[in-house]
Formats: C-alpha cells, sequence, structure tokens
C-alpha cells in the first residue's frame, strides 16, 4: 500500500484512523495520600466523639438529678448492744414513674478501712413520695463507723 501526497503513513501495527492504545495511567501517590488524611481525621473524630460521650456524666444515673440524688443518710451508728453498724436512709423518688431502688452502704473505720458493707431496697416508690430505710450490717464493728452510699440503683416499677 502506498501513500497519497499529503496523507502520512498509517501508525506501526495500526489501521488507518485508529487512536493508538494509550499507556496505562499510574494511580497518583496525592489520591492515596489525601485519601489516608481523611480516614485518619475521620477515624479521630470519632475517637474524640467517643470520649466526649463517656465523660459526660449521664443525669439519669448519679448527681443531684439522678438516683444518688434521691438517697440521704439521716443517721450512721454501730448498735450499743448488738454490734451491728447501720444507716438510716431518707429515700425520696424524684423520677416521673413509680420506681423500685437498690441501694449500696459501706461502714469505713477510723482508719479508712472498709469494715463491712449493706444493701437496702424500697420497692414501688410513687414520684414524690419518701421512704425511710436502713441498711443494717450483722458483721459486728468494735468502732465508730462512717457510712457512705457505694451505690444507687433506680428502676422504673
Amino acid at each position: 500500500m502506498g501513500t497519497t501526497p499529503g496523507q502520512q503513513p498509517p501508525p506501526p501495527g495500526g489501521s488507518w484512523g485508529a487512536v493508538p492504545p494509550q499507556p496505562p495511567k499510574k494511580r497518583s501517590r496525592t489520591c492515596l495520600v489525601v485519601s489516608l488524611v481523611l480516614g485518619g481525621l475521620v477515624l479521630v473524630t470519632v475517637i474524640a466523639v467517643i470520649a466526649l460521650v463517656a465523660t459526660v456524666e449521664d443525669p439519669s444515673r448519679d448527681g443531684p438529678t439522678g438516683p444518688a440524688g434521691d438517697v440521704k443518710i439521716t443517721a450512721c451508728q454501730v448498735d450499743a448492744g448488738t454490734k451491728w453498724p447501720h444507716a438510716d436512709l431518707d429515700v425520696t423518688n424524684r423520677s416521673s414513674k413509680p420506681s423500685d431502688y437498690i441501694i449500696s452502704v459501706e461502714f469505713v473505720g477510723a482508719s479508712g478501712e472498709r469494715l463491712t458493707e449493706s444493701n437496702a431496697v424500697v420497692s414501688h416508690l410513687a414520684p414524690g413520695q419518701l421512704a425511710n430505710e436502713r441498711a443494717q450490717s450483722l458483721t459486728q464493728v468494735d468502732e465508730a463507723v462512717t457510712c457512705r452510699i457505694t451505690d444507687v440503683t433506680r428502676v422504673a416499677s
């Protein structure tokens, strides 16, 4: 085959009018770096949000508006006859629903050592209602104690 004047010869290994194949494009390292940076930022943001949520106090659990704020120790002493420590508690249901309470109390000696513990249970306490309860240990103690509430669980009943 010949060429006519003004025509160019066909490309090597191809036919007339065909577009020669393009070499495969190399992926840009920039795209990879940007993807990694964005992925890292997303991961850091998710971790930060989880940490923030974990440190925010849940008002339904503790504090003045939660169940721990519903319980007050009104007396803390060791019975002279039995030597059993007890804590008298006032429980006021400040939630909007009737609730059951489980209250854990520890009895601590002057040295700071935990000597014993006890629980008190209040069932079906109406909203706004007050109950007087006693957390009584059956472990004999030979010294004065300090009473501490260690946990309050409130469940709608």
